[in-house]
């Protein structure tokens, strides 16, 4: 059987790349792991990326911070008997 390579790029912002190379066999089922585990190595460098851009910005609330902060709101407005209407407009009549 021949070998075969899986070949894949990361650029960075700054115009750095980062080259990653699989060796897959001649076979889907060799392609499919191959592409898993390049994928597995390319979300291992992005996942390092964004602990570093996370680390850099300071103090900023997470993401599902805010989702939290938000679905608290959403329960005290409907808590206060804030009525939401379910029903669709009427429709209007023509003069």
């Amino acid at each position: 059987m021949a070998t075969c390579e899986l070949k894949g790029e990361l650029k960075y912002r700054d115009g750095q790349t980062n080259q990653f190379t699989v060796k897959v066999d001649d076979n889907l089922k060799s392609m499919i792991s191959g592409v898993k585990k390049l994928s597995a190595d390319i979300s291992d460098v992005l996942t390092v990326l964004v602990e570093q851009e996370k680390g850099s910005t300071g103090n900023i609330k997470d993401a599902d911070d805010d989702d939290e902060d938000d679905s608290d709101e959403e329960d005290n407005n409907t808590k206060k008997g804030t009525k939401t209407n379910t029903e669709p407009p009427k429709k209007r009549k023509k003069n």
